[in-house]
């Protein structure tokens, strides 16, 4: 499970620290506040569907009479464990109502400064402040142990300053804090209140920091991949949730493709959930391959895996500008009234008599586009300069090609290609 470093590190510290009935009560901080009579009980600051200001677009905190419920265990805890009275200014239901308005502010994106400063003008009777940014998807984050400790002491010298007299209880002014801000981090990411608390009383008897109840979003695919022959083909396969997720903003997925002879709609490179992802799988005119759709969300990645066979005929098709060279080229250069564009195929179908059907579109000026069906396998385009959409620097237009070889024993082979005609003003 995804949790702050420094904020484990802090459990650690505080579980060692606060399981010792001989430790010392630390000092009480020197500088309190306090808020004025019967506001933190107001239902207008401290709804009981959660939280000072109320609940949170994405996150679920717990209600006021839960968390104040479970302080009141973990004060009992303390007692249990013989642990003698702290003294400090902030009373328990202060304690529980701003720790949790702090935490709310900072999984929400706002810093420690922030956060801070917003309680405490909710402590002075004004407005809850808005939240920073949305939290990201998955497991809650959690601020530090410094942090959270550090907004405490703030607290409690600010219910000082307020003239509150000091209250007493046996769990310390760092571990109520800690211990609070660990029953949030279980609850906000999908504990119930009994399992949260146990969880807690566990590290507190020295067990390790367990998991959360968080369910991160998992997908399978069905199929899991293909074996496909050499040639062309169009099918689809299902990505599926495999259990319902505790956050279901963490189950958006990303899909790509690493061939280009594998290809998926680009309609289809991202969702959320359940999808039939329809993909092409182009005919293979070389030796064996292997491609991959791949997909990734939150926490987790998959992939559908295509092996294509290879053909066992070969085929080749190339453009030639003889005005420019004798090797084949990618492009043709138009600089004259009547320039040629040689495309040439080959093959080594085993039989003879081949028949080639060509098909050529490109665009200038307008559209343009021509087949031709004879036994010769060269075939010329045409073209003049100064038409419309050339430029002195010759215009690239791209050039599609197919040919479909075919010989007199029924075996057939096609060839696709993309060329470029660059479109130049006369000289």
């Amino acid at each position: 499970m995804r949790y702050l470093t420094g904020f484990a590190i802090m459990l650690a510290l505080v579980a060692g620290c606060s399981r010792d009935p001989q430790r010392p009560i630390a000092e009480p901080p020197t500088a309190p506040t306090a808020l004025g009579a019967g506001r933190l009980g107001s239902s207008l600051i401290y709804g009981d569907i959660g939280g000072v200001s109320g609940p949170m677009d994405h996150i679920g905190f717990p209600a006021r009479n839960e968390l104040f419920t479970f302080t009141t265990s973990l004060d009992g805890q303390y007692q249990r464990m013989g642990r003698g009275a702290s003294s400090f200014y902030i009373d328990r239901e202060g304690l529980a109502v701003w720790t949790q308005e702090y935490i709310r502010y900072r999984v929400n994106g706002c810093d420690h400064g922030t956060a801070l400063q917003r309680v405490l003008t909710q402590i002075a009777g004004g407005a809850a402040g808005g939240t920073c940014a949305e939290p990201p998807p998955g497991v809650v984050q959690f601020p530090s142990r410094a942090d959270s400790y550090a907004f405490i002491r703030e607290i409690d010298a600010r219910y000082q300053q307020m003239g509150r007299s000091v209250t007493q209880l046996f769990v310390d002014l760092e571990g109520a804090v800690i211990w609070i801000q660990e029953y949030l981090r279980f609850r906000t990411n999908a504990c119930d209140a009994a399992t949260s608390e146990q969880k807690v009383f566990s590290q507190i008897a020295g067990g390790p920091v367990p998991d959360t109840c968080f369910v991160a979003c998992n997908y399978t695919l069905n199929p899991g991949g293909i074996n496909a022959g050499a040639g062309a083909l169009s099918s689809t396969f299902e990505i599926r949730p495999t259990a319902p997720p505790t956050d279901p903003r963490s189950c958006g997925w990303v899909a790509s493709s690493d061939a280009s002879w594998l290809t998926i709609p680009s309609d289809h490179r991202s969702g959320n959930g359940f999808t039939v992802i329809p993909y092409t799988v182009a005919n293979n005119n070389g030796g064996d391959r292997v491609g991959r759709i791949s997909f990734a969300w939150a926490g987790g990645g998959t992939s559908f895996i295509v092996s294509q066979a290879g053909s066992p005929f070969f085929g080749a098709l190339i453009l030639r500008d003889a005005a420019r060279s004798t090797e084949p080229l990618g492009d043709c250069h138009i600089r004259t009234a009547s320039t040629p564009c040689q495309l040439i195929a080959s093959t080594n179908l085993p039989g003879s008599n081949y028949q080639y059907a060509w098909s050529v579109q490109y665009t200038y000026g307008n559209d343009k586009s021509f087949t031709a069906n004879n036994t010769s396998n060269v075939l010329t385009i045409t073209e003049g300069c100064g038409g419309s959409g050339s430029s002195a620097e010759g215009a690239p237009t791209n050039l599609a090609v197919t040919v479909t070889i075919t010989d007199d024993r029924g075996n057939s082979i096609t060839l696709r290609e993309n060329f470029t005609l660059r479109l130049f003003t006369c000289p």
